[in-house]
């Protein structure tokens, strides 16, 4: 099987429950928020608030939401775990580690509005892999 037949298979494999699309954007700008909140030169304690505010909301509408409750009731009835993997791991990962790494930048306000726009759209794409509604695809 060479390249493009392994990716035509893959996508042949439709998420059943995909992820809602506004919790899907709201939660990425509010990650791409935390970041970029973090990069900038205001006072520390304003900042690490506002960032802490933006994770906690990011959070609470993914988690929440009633789409959660489908996935799980999804899961039990194809005999499938929710136990996040590796792959789901990692980009929570890389997302920790620009929060920690964040506040050594200090950018002005177009850098950090740079960051929070590229941050934003990673985490919009990777979010279906990372919150586990691709991976009901495959069970």
């Amino acid at each position: 099987m060479n390249l493009n037949e392994a990716y035509g298979a893959m996508r042949e494999n439709l998420t059943p429950i995909p992820t809602p699309p506004w919790v899907r954007l709201g939660s990425s700008i509010l990650l791409g928020a935390t970041v970029a909140l973090l990069t900038t030169r205001t006072h520390f304690f304003a900042t690490l608030s506002g960032a802490a505010v933006c994770l906690v909301a990011a959070f609470v509408l993914v988690f929440a939401h009633p789409y959660r409750r489908e996935m799980r009731s999804y899961a039990d009835r194809h005999d499938a775990d929710l136990i996040p993997t590796i792959a789901q791991l990692v980009p929570l990962m890389i997302l920790w580690l620009l929060i920690m790494l964040a506040p050594i930048l200090g950018l002005p306000a177009w850098g950090s509005a740079l960051v929070w726009g590229a941050v934003s759209g990673i985490s919009f794409i990777a979010f279906p892999h990372v919150d586990g509604t691709r991976r009901l695809a495959f069970v």
